[in-house]
């Protein structure tokens, strides 16, 4: 294993130590390829009728069978992310790429759909590439058995069966397994250069569970992982804050017990209906203010913070970007869980050409590359952070897609 590389003159090469804290993370995610998500990959979902209601990647497996699904899924991991995008990141002047995870990559449970194992062979396939290139490795569980958040990113949307419902806890005990087999895996001389971050869970949906059992799950799970790599060798260690914001663990993670860890957040404006409605320029500098200083009191209050996922978006057009056949809230046709559908975020909103970005003006691509450089400037008073995500398929959404935003110029 030959850790020399290093992605650019400014980042030390893989076998010498990254400073985190005062050198910036800066990186992308590869969302979307070990785990698929239909707002990226729309193609795999588009080959079935509404009616079918295939809308993550447990019903598309369900739906297409072992055999075929195995075909499908390894065609895609074959072919949407490649050694040559790693060597562009490398060129982009990143130094982080995180490389989100199913927990099915490691084991399948009984009654489960998924597809077994294969990712794995493709997450190894991704770092060595990145190990080529100089780019550290953020592995990252991105799903739980049960799910963690009922969206269809943790392979199953619907509810929440992680430490919630009647197999809630054999689900936490099960994820808790799957991370010690992913840290005694990494946690090897070979490994530790190229992979020295590790997401624990990807966003549980703690403002819906019992906040204390996830923080005991989290105490459980760090002790577990450190029992394995030592105190203070092995990775570093993520959590996400679950939707809380920051401002709740203060004196959770700071108080000497938890050591080389990060509290992660997830910043997008798309989600709150009075950010979506600002006028553009007070979108591009919302960053500079509330969200930079989120994050400076953070560090103050919980110690190192990051942002692992941030995008271009300033509304939910994108196509699936809620689900398939789930609406928008911008034109007031997204339908709640409740099944409320709420008003437009104005009278007159319209996804209608958001996403052609063939079609956009010089004036709005200006206003792209303001804004992403504003959120860049303002998470790097914080550990760093990582955009959502590196590419969509054919750039269906633009706004969500680094590689084209780089390749036109707003990124």
């Amino acid at each position: 294993f030959d850790d020399s590389a290093r992605p650019n003159t400014i980042t030390p090469p893989l076998k010498e130590p990254f400073a985190y804290g005062k050198q910036p993370i800066r990186g992308v995610n590869l969302g979307g390829w070990l785990v698929l998500e239909p707002f990226i990959t729309p193609s795999l979902f588009d080959q079935f009728p509404p009616s079918d209601h295939i809308v993550d990647e447990w019903t598309l497996c369900a739906k297409l069978g072992p055999e075929e699904a195995k075909r499908q899924l390894e065609h895609h991991y074959q072919t949407f992310v490649t050694e040559d995008d790693f060597q562009k990141m490398a060129k982009m002047g990143l130094n982080h790429v995180r490389i989100p995870i199913g927990h099915w990559a490691v084991e399948v449970f009984e009654g489960e759909p998924f597809v077994p194992k294969v990712a794995w062979k493709y997450l190894l396939k991704g770092i060595q590439w990145a190990r080529k290139y100089g780019l550290r490795v953020m592995v990252e569980l991105h799903t739980a058995p049960g799910s963690q958040n009922g969206w269809n990113h943790s392979g199953r949307y619907g509810q929440i069966g992680w430490l919630n419902g009647t197999n809630g806890e054999e689900n936490g005990k099960r994820t808790l397994k799957i991370v010690e087999q992913m840290i005694t895996f990494f946690n090897k001389p070979e490994w530790d250069h190229v992979t020295p971050i590790f997401g624990v869970l990807n966003e549980p949906a703690i403002f819906m569970l019992d906040k204390a059992r996830v923080k005991d799950w989290y105490r459980e799970s760090y002790d577990a992982i450190r029992n394995i790599t030592g105190p203070d060798s092995g990775p570093i260690l993520t959590y996400h804050e679950g939707f809380l914001g920051l401002t709740p663990w203060a004196g959770f993670f700071n108080t000497g017990y938890y050591r080389r860890v990060i509290l992660e957040t997830h910043t997008y404006l798309i989600f709150d209906k009075n950010l979506v409605s600002l006028p553009r320029n007070d979108q591009a500098i919302f960053a500079c203010g509330s969200w930079q200083n989120d994050l400076k009191k953070s560090a103050e209050m919980n110690g190192p913070t990051m942002v692992g996922e941030f995008s271009a978006a300033t509304n939910d057009c994108g196509k699936y970007l809620n689900g398939v056949g789930l609406g928008t809230r911008y034109e007031g046709t997204y339908r709640e869980n409740t099944g409320e559908i709420r008003p437009p975020v104005c009278s007159n909103c319209t996804c209608k050409g958001v996403e052609d970005w063939k079609t956009w003006t010089d004036d709005y691509k200006h206003f792209l590359k303001a804004f992403i450089e504003r959120q860049m400037d303002a998470f790097e008073a914080s550990y760093g952070w990582l955009f959502w995500t590196y590419k969509t398929e054919n750039h269906i959404n633009p706004h969500w897609d680094y590689l084209l935003g780089w390749e036109q110029g707003w990124m």
